[in-house]
């Protein structure tokens, strides 16, 4: 598998370069702006996967969190069908990465680029479904497993799928709903073979699961799909087993594929992630422990204590002047997040505090190794 880098670059970076070129042209002696080096953003990899299920070369866009190579912990995988659109990659890939400081579990998002069209998923006209049903087999067998050999993948994944690639999520669910923990589909085509999927819900696989999981359909009520999916939701309200699942979120004219999609859904895959009010509801180490014990056996993986929200409640123990209780919960961070800038702050903090200026100076230093441009750590050391 060969991969090459990712890279997103900003408007302002572009237009850097032509006025740049603007300004030599016409005053070559006239202040000019300068080109940068380095992207202004890096979303990850380009790779590929050759595929002896599909019988051809799969590309692939990979996307790790920001302290992957750093940490020592796994992460659950989102499997993103038609990454080679690549704005919505890129969305997929902001959004993981801004709800994965502490709304969210950080996750590992596996695009899988789709350079035919997203309509090879769907059924022929003659409703044959030997290629959707080639593409499970492709997840079961060769992408997933690389996947787990390559990557510190959590046992618990996500497949997600917009307009005809969200049929196929749907689909995948209805054919092996084990294959995955979680299924989203946005604007799905459900008009296609409706009474086929309609009898998988009856008699199929999904009818006897007994393993929790989760659908969720989003869609906006201006492209058409209200009275299919309406009925789709009716027979699964009918047929469907206790440990299953599902939501389905109409949105007023926001069109196909809405925007807002991706973020409604993580919020609904991951509910109490970060409890309203949690400095209130969580005010000791151990309720923040127990509260994410009982998260981890949910979700059938270790969730860790997210740092920011250690951070945050040794940074209020510190406030109100509970010392001893600090100490505990920044020694956890220590324990849990060596490789964290913030488990080095806040204990610095900390020793700030107690009077400790010599201590606290030595651990904003070993912040700043971790991150030298960490302003919040330069700032807290001049202080000193």
């Amino acid at each position: 598998m060969k991969t090459t880098k990712l890279l997103i670059l900003t408007c302002a970076l572009s237009l850097n370069t032509v006025f740049a070129q603007e300004k030599t042209e016409k005053d070559p002696d006239s202040p000019r702006l300068t080109e940068h080096s380095e992207p202004a953003v890096s979303l990850g990899e380009i790779s590929s996967l050759q595929s002896k299920v599909l019988n051809k070369t799969i590309p692939l866009s990979i996307h790790l969190p920001a302290n992957y190579d750093s940490s020592r912990k796994t992460y659950p995988v989102l499997y993103m069908l038609g990454s080679d659109y690549r704005a919505r990659f890129a969305m997929l890939a902001s959004t993981l990465d801004y709800m994965g400081e502490g709304r969210i579990p950080e996750m590992i998002l596996i695009g899988i680029d789709l350079p035919e069209g997203n309509r090879i998923l769907l059924p022929t006209r003659d409703q044959d479904t030997t290629i959707p049903d080639n593409y499970i087999n492709f997840f079961e067998t060769e992408l997933i497993p690389y996947i787990d050999n390559n990557y510190r993948a959590a046992p618990f994944k996500v497949l997600f799928g917009g307009s005809n690639s969200g049929f196929f999520s749907v689909y995948t669910l209805l054919n092996n709903p084990l294959l995955f923990n979680g299924y989203f589909a946005s604007s799905p085509s459900l008009s296609n073979i409706s009474t086929e999927l309609q009898q998988k819900i009856k008699s199929g696989p999904l009818k006897t699961l007994s393993e929790n999981r989760f659908l969720h359909i989003i869609y906006s009520d201006d492209e058409g799909l209200t009275n299919h999916v309406s009925e789709f939701t009716r027979v699964v309200a009918d047929h469907k087993p206790e440990s299953f699942t599902y939501r389905v979120d109409e949105l007023i004219n926001q069109g196909h594929v809405p925007a807002m999609d991706f973020t409604q859904f993580l919020l609904a895959l991951y509910p109490d992630f970060k409890p309203f009010n949690f400095r209130k509801n969580l005010e000791s180490l151990d309720k923040v422990k127990q509260h994410f014990d009982r998260l981890s056996k949910r979700y059938g993986y270790e969730i860790k204590t997210p740092i920011s929200v250690i951070f945050d409640l040794g940074y209020v123990t510190i406030r109100s002047k509970n010392l001893i209780a600090a100490e505990e919960i920044f020694q956890y961070s220590l324990e849990v997040y060596p490789e964290e800038k913030d488990s080095y702050l806040g204990m610095g903090l900390l020793r700030q505090t107690q009077g400790q200026l010599e201590n606290a100076k030595v651990m904003y230093e070993k912040a700043l190794t971790i991150d030298p441009d960490f302003s919040l750590a330069k700032r807290w050391l001049q202080r000193l």
